[in-house]
């Protein structure tokens, strides 16, 4: 049965490449329509220096408890209300916050954050500036009343990478294209195989009609 339909998709194979055109040429116009976002990415270490460190691991599980909580906080809105009110954008903080992306890795002290903007340029100086913030903010809460140290202080890993151009849904462009050309094949062959379908049927029932009219001609 595989192989009698793998014979008719490679027979029908030009519903295919229509079907990969129509997906591409729809993609393709969403995509002009949609205004591009341009992502950036950086990794930060949540660090133990003060007292906090002295305990049996290290500060380890200090460390990770403070990452899933710093990485919360990372899309706040009274932080980006400050990361806009450096950079002087005219935008809500409540839409950069949507822009952010923060994830603590299970089992980890990282942080890692994405950053979206309209521009190459704004994505780096926002992503820059994000960190900054977030970092002094985990110093005011971290800072006990005289110690030297912080009990915990946030250490960049990676700094913001260099900026990608995602689509509408998050996703690399080239990503998105490759999904609407699987798109497009999976929906030409299933047009196949229906069409093949529907035909068979009818050639069954014209089949069943001429073995019934036979007998009734002959009784005349």
């Amino acid at each position: 049965m595989s192989t009698s339909y793998l014979g008719l998709l490679r027979a029908k194979w030009r519903w295919l490449s229509w079907g990969v055109l129509l997906a591409l040429a729809v993609t393709t116009a969403a995509l002009v329509a949609t205004p591009p976002l341009y992502r950036c990415e950086a990794t930060l270490f949540v660090r133990t220096p003060g007292d906090v460190s002295s305990v049996v691991d290290g500060g380890d599980s200090y460390a990770q408890g403070r990452a899933r909580t710093f990485a919360a906080l990372a899309d706040n809105s009274a932080l980006t209300s400050r990361v806009v009110t450096d950079l002087g954008l005219e935008l809500a903080p409540e839409t950069l916050a949507a822009r952010v992306d923060a994830e603590n890795p299970p089992g980890t002290a990282l942080i890692e954050i994405e950053v979206s903007s309209p521009t190459p340029s704004e994505a780096r100086r926002t992503a820059t500036v994000l960190l900054d913030e977030l970092a002094a903010t985990v110093d005011g809460l971290e800072t006990v009343p005289g110690s030297l140290v912080p009990r915990a202080e946030l250490v960049v890993v990676n700094p913001p990478s260099a900026e990608v151009r995602v689509s509408a849904w998050g996703l690399p462009v080239a990503a998105v294209l490759a999904g609407a050309a699987l798109t497009g094949v999976l929906v030409g062959a299933m047009c196949v195989v229906l069409t093949s379908v529907r035909a068979s049927a009818g050639r069954s029932s014209a089949g069943a009609e001429s073995l019934v009219d036979e007998p009734a001609r002959g009784v005349r």
